[in-house]
């Protein structure tokens, strides 16, 4: 399964598109769209994937995913153990001729189109960085249509504008053509690593999960994540320690384990290179 040209639904009564999800878990295959997509966490943790990079999302969180930048939102593992709907979020999507041909391109709108173009690459504001109540006001833009739409719209956009707090994710952004070579076979490794980072897997074992070479798989790999297998895994598992840390039911050696590796120095040390600190200092930081 490559990532998918998803088509976002739209009403005849308007051109900015409010879809409020209520899931055991979100849609968590690589997939892209044209439109731009702000999306409010209202339940859930877990890793957004976004072109070539990866950031832990959480409740309150606000994430800006670019015009056909493959993505995904994936849960942590407890969301997959039972069905109840315990993943929230409210998405608006838009594109450049939603307002009409042109309506970015207006003087009062060039640090608006700034941000667009910033955003193709994918943005996370952090909970509680913006000025706004985002639950209530994102609830209310679900019911609202016509100029009261557009007014909510733009304030939001004015918002994400002024904000210091905005933090970007991939450091490229994607034209369809790239978003469509992303390819069948990055979401076969990536489905690959999300059901087997906590065992020992290899790279030999992760090129034939989608039927390449070694040497092929490796170049693939590195050509559309910037990063080898092995540097890209354990950003995964040190991504599903943070949780287990932040947790607290577990010694530090039982996550390193938990999380596949047999190794408290590697992991102590690969924490270390990806966090700025060592997991005993980041537990602590969320006491």
């Amino acid at each position: 399964m490559k990532p998918l040209p998803f088509n976002i639904s739209k009403t005849s009564n308007r051109s900015i598109g409010v879809q409020h999800d209520r899931l055991p878990y979100f849609y968590d295959r690589l997939h892209y769209h044209p439109e731009w997509q702000i999306t409010l966490i209202v339940k859930s943790e877990g890793t957004l994937y976004a072109g070539d990079s990866m950031s832990r999302f959480g409740v309150g969180d606000l994430c800006f995913i670019g015009s056909n930048l493959p993505h995904l939102f994936r849960n942590d593992g407890k969301y997959y153990e039972e069905e109840a709907e315990r993943a929230e979020a409210i998405s608006i999507f838009f594109d450049r001729k939603s307002l009409g041909e042109g309506f970015f391109e207006i003087p009062e709108l060039r640090v608006a189109n700034m941000l667009l173009r910033e955003a193709n690459k994918g943005i996370c504001f952090p909970a509680g960085s913006l000025p706004l109540a985002l639950n209530p006001f994102f609830e209310n833009m679900k019911q609202q249509d016509g100029i009261a739409l557009l007014q909510d719209f733009l304030t939001l956009l004015k918002h994400l504008c002024t904000s210091e707090s905005g933090q970007t994710i991939s450091s490229m952004a994607y034209d369809q053509s790239q978003a469509e070579a992303a390819g069948k076979r990055l979401d076969q490794v990536l489905q690959f690593i999300f059901q087997n980072f906590d065992k020992k897997i290899t790279v030999e074992e992760a090129s034939k999960a989608c039927n390449l070479s070694i040497p092929a798989f490796c170049r693939y790999f590195k050509l559309h994540t910037r990063k080898t297998f092995i540097s890209y895994l354990n950003e995964v598992r040190i991504n599903a320690a943070c949780q287990l840390l932040m947790e607290q039911q577990d010694s530090i050696g039982q996550i390193a384990y938990k999380v596949g590796f047999n190794n408290l120095s590697n992991f102590n040390r690969q924490f270390k290179k990806l966090k700025g600190m060592v997991p005993s200092a980041f537990q602590q930081h969320y006491q």
